[in-house]
């Protein structure tokens, strides 16, 4: 292995020195060209959080915004990894690819069935996504991420009750032909080539851009059981766009497609009681010596994570007068087959666990965006989504498990589904700038939610029940609004407040229940009060945001796992309360410092139904207690230092890091799924050359942390909690050629 690694290195490093060699003149660095330029501190940074293009500084939301160059230098290649740099953020896969977790501010959603949806919503080019893992894949060719906290329902629509994330890719260039080919080489057998280009097809009239990627690296866990390297990574993917600009209008077409083939992610023991056992026979034996950091699972069957998807937009934006009139309509579908070893013990107990869900979506947005500068400024428009989701669920007990099979049975559990959700919404937002400082804005959104479902649970054990079929139906529709006030201390500092109401539609448990009395959920609404501050003083050489929030949110849809199921309860009041803060300072020529601290505090003011630790019968009250995966402090930070070191190269170092504070994995507060606090240092040290090549080394937690992602009862056990293990260190290089 160490062979192919330093091979690896050797080829990516030479191809990419031969292609700088073979272009030494007019290879200037561009938008797309090394991470390494962070901050200038003179740029403006232009987001599109409200719907048109607006500088940071003015927009009243407490969010993050990264370019494609921060994303870069902090080492951020995939959707995950913006948990190092937003916070109060965190994205994390916890065994396959539909059951990851998104949380923000306190609020973790997981989308494990096709009746659940997302308080946090993921936007790709102003697509909303209705799976938020089909969005976890590589950040390929962006342009920036915005992170929004807060409730985003006015002009993003429902599922954005806690905020959003927003993607936004490159644009075809339409004046010169630009672009990136990039390498890494690293421990685990890593490997990863990345590469995009654009340009004109007809001079500033139509370009077309086309990138692509593909990520490989070996098993990170050692089976002990079977004597294999599992939890590998095998991914790929591309995008195109066509971009035409004509008199009056233009018109964007795009289209990608990822395709992931990962054998991933074996649960390993974390935690056990003395007397830990299946059916009666102890097990404690079985754990291996120095879990879970021994990086050994038990399993004796393979988890595998194949999912793939796409899709298609068309954005049309066409001057109407003085006014923009834009469409954005867009075809998406992902699909997911994971199959998974769920007992994660050496034992034929319930193996080769087969899901096979697929999700299509179709969503059209029609808007108006009023001409900016004036003293009313407004955009209105209408939605139409539409989405249908297949779920095929079939655990099959093995004969280890041979005692709770009925007899003259097979034994399988087998779960059909079908979701038809169709969502219509108008929506408005208006600023009425008072005078040249003042500005008062107000939205509303109403949106009405129709959901159709078809579920069938038959069983041939103890364990679930043989509930036959139900045909069900929601109807809802909801009112969202917003209203804020931003007051401009001086042009580059201004201070916000705001109050806003954010809504996520109710829904179904589609998934292994023990009865109907939960099938069904309902919506959850919140209301947000926050104030901030941002600016850039000190001639741009300081810039921050600082928010403060208060929110409440009412039939919070809180989900737990008793050991079988999952189940979703409505709790009656919950409440989060705390700040945010990011700075970015350049102090001195060549350096950049950034700092980024969020606080939570996440606590249910009402919930008697909750969830009860092993032993305790249910319910119990969970009213004054906090909020599973809701570290209360989260902070990261970094410094990076670039000088010249002849005319035509400059050398740069950096290190960074993120910590979060302990978290509990379950809702009852289980002190077997428990992590404490954890920290993770990150470093980088490269060249840069004036013709567009850089090299690099990095080391990705430095410190080698140990801690878990995840921890939950192993099913069929009695006192086994098994989990999810964090990345270890990696020692790499990274080589990249802009043109």
């Amino acid at each position: 292995m160490a062979n192919i690694y330093r091979k690896r290195i050797f080829l990516c490093s030479a191809a990419l020195s031969v292609l700088a060699a073979a272009n030494p003149v007019g290879a200037q660095t561009t938008a797309t060209s090394s991470a390494s330029h962070v901050d200038s501190g003179d740029a403006e940074i232009i987001i599109t959080a409200q719907k048109r293009e607006e500088r940071l500084v003015d927009v009243p939301i407490s969010l993050t915004a990264l370019t494609s160059d921060q994303l870069a230098a902090a080492g951020v290649t995939q959707f995950h990894d913006l948990s190092q740099v937003a916070p109060g953020f965190t994205s994390e896969q916890y065994g396959d690819a539909r059951a990851g977790r998104i949380m923000l501010r306190g609020v973790t959603s997981q989308q494990d069935n096709p009746g659940k949806q997302s308080s946090v919503g993921v936007f790709l080019d102003g697509v909303f996504l209705a799976r938020y893992g089909a969005a976890t894949g590589e950040l390929a060719d962006i342009e920036r991420v915005e992170i929004l906290r807060g409730p985003q329902g006015t002009l993003f629509g429902a599922n954005t009750a806690a905020g959003l994330v927003n993607i936004v890719t490159r644009r075809p260039s339409l004046s010169g032909v630009e672009g990136f080919v990039e390498g890494v080489a690293a421990e685990h057998d890593a490997f990863e080539l990345r590469g995009s280009v654009t340009g004109p097809l007809v001079e500033d009239q139509l370009g077309i851009s086309v990138s692509a990627y593909h990520v490989r690296r070996g098993g990170l866990t050692h089976n002990a059981t079977t004597g294999r390297s599992v939890d590998n990574l095998r991914r790929s993917g591309g995008r195109a766009k066509l971009y035409y600009r004509g008199e009056g209008f233009d018109v964007l077409l795009s289209g990608d497609y990822l395709r992931e083939r990962s054998e991933c992610c074996s649960a390993i023991p974390v935690a056990w009681t003395p007397t830990a056992n299946v059916f009666g026979v102890p097990i404690v034996s079985l754990i291996p010596a120095g879990s879970p950091y021994s990086r050994q699972t038990i399993q004796n069957s393979r988890n595998l994570n194949p999912n793939s998807g796409g899709g298609v937009s068309a954005e049309i934006n066409v001057d109407v007068g003085d006014h923009v009139l834009t469409s954005v309509t867009a075809w998406r579908r992902w699909d997911v087959t994971p199959i998974s070893d769920i007992d994660s013990l050496p034992l034929r107990l319930l193996d080769d666990f087969y899901i096979d869900q697929r999700h299509d979506q179709f969503s059209q947005e029609l808007r108006i965006a009023s001409p900016s500068g004036q003293r009313v400024t407004y955009v209105a428009g209408l939605y139409y989504f539409a989405r249908r989701s297949d779920d095929l669920e079939i655990l099959q007990p093995r004969a280890d498990a041979a005692a709770v099979i009925l007899p003259g049975q097979r034994g399988d559990t087998t779960i059909a589904s079908r979701l038809n959700d169709k969502s219509y919404a108008a929506f408005a937002h208006v600023d009425f700038n008072l005078t040249d400082r003042l500005t008062l804005s107000a939205g509303g959104r109403y949106t009405r939610e129709d959901q159709d479902v078809d579920f069938t649970q038959t069983s041939g054990n103890v364990a679930y029940a043989s509930l036959g079929n139900r045909q069900q139906s929601r109807r809802e529709s909801q009112f969202t609004w917003v209203a804020n006030a931003r007051y401009s201390l001086q042009r580059d500092l201004n201070l916000y407040a705001s109050v806003a109401r954010g809504f996520k539609p109710g829904g179904f448990d589609l998934t292994r229940l023990p009865n109907f009395n939960n099938f069904e959920f309902d919506a959850e609404k919140n209301t947000n009060y926050e104030i901030g501050l941002k600016g850039n003083i000190l001639d741009r050489k300081l810039r921050f945001s600082a928010a403060l929030f208060w929110t409440d949110y009412q039939n919070f849809q809180a989900q737990a796992f008793d050991g079988l199921n999952l189940v979703t309860r409505n709790a009656e009041l919950f409440r989060i309360k705390g700040g945010e803060l990011e700075v970015t300072a350049l102090p001195t020529e060549g350096l950049t410092l950034q700092f980024q601290t969020s606080y939570t505090h996440a606590r249910y003011v009402d919930f008697t139904d909750g969830s009860c630790v092993p032993g305790i019968a249910p319910p119990c009250d969970l009213s004054g207690k906090r909020l599973p995966n809701a570290p209360e402090w989260t902070l990261g930070g970094s410094a990076e230092y670039r000088a010249p070191l002849t005319g035509s190269l400059t050398g740069y170092g950096r290190i960074d890091g993120s910590h979060k504070s302990s978290v509990f994995y379950q809702q009852n507060l289980d002190p077997y799924a428990f992590q404490g606090p954890r920290t993770i240092i990150n470093a980088r040290l490269g060249i840069e050359t004036a013709s567009g090549l850089t090299l690099e080394a990095f080391a990705r937690n430095l410190f080698n942390d140990k801690y878990v992602n995840f921890v939950y009862p192993s099913p069929l056990s009695t006192g086994l909690y098994v989990g999810y293990v964090g990345d270890p260190r990696q020692f790499g290089v990274r080589a990249r050629y802009s043109f």
